[in-house]
């Protein structure tokens, strides 16, 4: 990855998260923490992570990116893959939702992007392989899927879904001025049990108890680990656009995307 010319630890509330002293006590006391919640709930949040004038910075770089980036609008099963007619139609694996986003790749960040440097800095990196417990971590080879942003404006939404990876890196940008919450069903299934009666549940509404909504406030970095937990993000109501960067993290050196996701995602395959 090539290194920028921005220095990403002027992004960090180095005060309340000290990513450039692994030894402190106190960050040690705060990646134990949030490795247990990550443990226990599927989630681990840390807010005020990102500073609010970075967090201005990667806004208004994303706002530009946006413009004339692809838009997907699809229609897709809970678990990412094609409906499956070994089961009834009225089976959560042939249940379908909608789920439009517009997705800005990682080849759109100028090598002085404030995101696309805090995403290329090992100390944060460091920190997240810590709290996941997963060392060492690697960003991911993609040339579009490494860095994104997700700008979901006014009636986009993201279905109901498992993700097909064991975690997802986030960090929240911009709140939208209505919706755009992130629901989550945690530890719905698990690896020996689908659990499909609980699925179908939570995918008719009759589950409202299983269903948590998770803050997603500006500079705040998240690290979920959805393929047991079924979750989505609510439809977008009025003009403000609701910006979160995915940061594309592996145990794996190699990591790509598949030409059908990058063709879906950003509507082309390089």
């Amino acid at each position: 990855m090539p290194v920028t010319s921005v220095d990403p630890a002027s992004f960090v509330d180095l005060d309340r998260y000290p990513l450039l002293a692994p030894g402190d006590p106190g960050l040690a006391a705060t990646i134990a923490s949030h490795g247990a919640e990550l443990r226990d709930h599927g989630v681990a949040i840390l807010p005020g992570l990102v500073r609010p004038a970075a967090v201005d910075a990667m806004v208004a770089e994303a706002a530009a990116l946006a413009v004339g980036a692809h838009h997907q609008d699809v229609r897709g099963t809970p678990y990412l893959a094609a409906p499956d007619p070994s089961f009834p139609d009225s089976h959560p694996r042939n249940w379908r939702g909608r789920s439009a986003l517009t997705a800005i790749p990682y080849d759109r960040f100028p090598p002085d992007s404030p995101l696309r440097a805090l995403y290329e800095w090992d100390p944060l990196m460091d920190v997240v392989a810590r709290i996941l417990d997963r060392h060492p971590l690697h960003r991911y080879a993609d040339p579009l899927g490494a860095l994104n942003v997700a700008a979901m404006h006014e009636g986009d939404e993201l279905s109901w879904h498992f993700d097909q990876t064991d975690f997802v890196v986030s960090i929240g940008l911009q709140s939208s001025d209505r919706g755009g919450e992130f629901l989550n069903a945690e530890h719905l299934r698990r690896a020996d049990d689908e659990r499909y009666d609980d699925v179908a549940a939570v995918l008719a509404g009759r589950a409202p108890g299983r269903v948590t909504s998770v803050a997603m406030t500006p500079g705040t970095l998240m690290l979920f680990a959805g393929r047991h937990s079924l979750h989505a993000v609510s439809p977008i109501g009025g003009s403000t656009p609701r910006y979160v960067a995915l940061l594309g993290y592996d145990t794996r050196p190699d990591t790509m995307s598949s030409e059908q996701l990058r063709m879906v995602r950003y509507g082309r395959a390089s």
